[in-house]
């Protein structure tokens, strides 16, 4: 029976009661062989920290306390140091604090990765939720790994928070998040396992409740926009999919980060 490593990272900016349900939502799966680790990454309100320490003897649940916050890569290569050298983790899913999985999630995908035997990395499709857990959208992915990786300039491969990966596709390529970035770290990621030709695919069925809350889109300004810019060069460098369309793509992309917030949720809303 496989079992999963699961990497969560919590940061002073979380809300107590979505960090709550997306414990909850791990716990309650119907698939039950797994540890989630929470690295918790910098200091924390009071709450949030009584939060946590309240789940410390659940054996399913392992907990870090950080004393400086160094980044989501970061916690989350934490995450992945604490188990990749240990034999009986033979699987790594990715959840963030603020989502929610389908009690089925890990079911689902275990039982997608033991049928797919030359997949190495699978995600899902999600509903999109506000603060309130109010279904705002069914964000469906392709499938497939040929257009995934045809779309890699266009489109991110995955909703990162719904990632399962084999932990040997990390071990035997030597992969890691790139801890230097703020964000955008998993498109490089997905970029450095195509170079490794890494299989991808997405599972048609939603199985993350991914919340959108009010800043979603203000945060996504110029710092992003170099970010998304840099991470594309990166692609075109080392997958050579270069092509005028690609370009014309990026160069859309910079300028709509740059955008005021309202015409990027207007394009989010259209292009998702």
């Amino acid at each position: 029976m496989d079992k999963i490593a699961i990497a969560m990272s919590v940061y002073r900016s979380d809300s107590t009661n979505f960090v709550k349900q997306a414990i909850d939502s791990i716990l309650e799966q119907t698939y039950q062989n797994f540890v989630l680790f929470i690295q918790v990454d910098g200091p924390v309100a009071e709450d949030l920290k009584e939060l946590l320490l309240s789940y410390i003897k659940n054996s399913n649940v392992e907990i870090y306390f950080h004393a400086e916050n160094l980044g989501l890569a970061q916690r989350l290569n934490d995450t992945i140091e604490n188990v990749i050298n240990d034999s009986s983790f033979s699987l790594l899913a990715r959840m963030d604090a603020d989502d929610i999985a389908l009690k089925e999630r890990f079911k689902c995908q275990v039982d997608y990765l033991n049928t797919h035997n030359d997949v190495g990395v699978v995600g899902s499709d999600v509903i999109e939720i506000d603060e309130q857990n109010n279904h705002i959208f069914y964000k469906k992915m392709k499938s497939d790994h040929l257009s995934l990786e045809k779309n890699i300039i266009k489109r991110c491969p995955f909703n990162h928070p719904s990632v399962m990966i084999r932990l040997n596709t990390l071990r035997e390529h030597k992969l890691r998040y790139k801890s230097e970035l703020s964000n955008t770290q998993d498109y490089y990621l997905w970029v450095d396992m195509l170079s490794c030709n890494v299989i991808f695919s997405n599972i048609n069925k939603p199985l993350l409740y991914f919340r959108i809350n009010n800043e979603f889109h203000s945060r996504r300004g110029f710092k992003k926009a170099l970010n998304d810019f840099n991470s594309r060069m990166y692609a075109f460098e080392k997958l050579g999919c270069y092509s005028l369309s690609n370009y014309i793509h990026v160069c859309k992309l910079v300028m709509l980060r740059i955008s005021p917030s309202f015409i990027k949720k207007i394009a989010y809303e259209k292009l998702r």
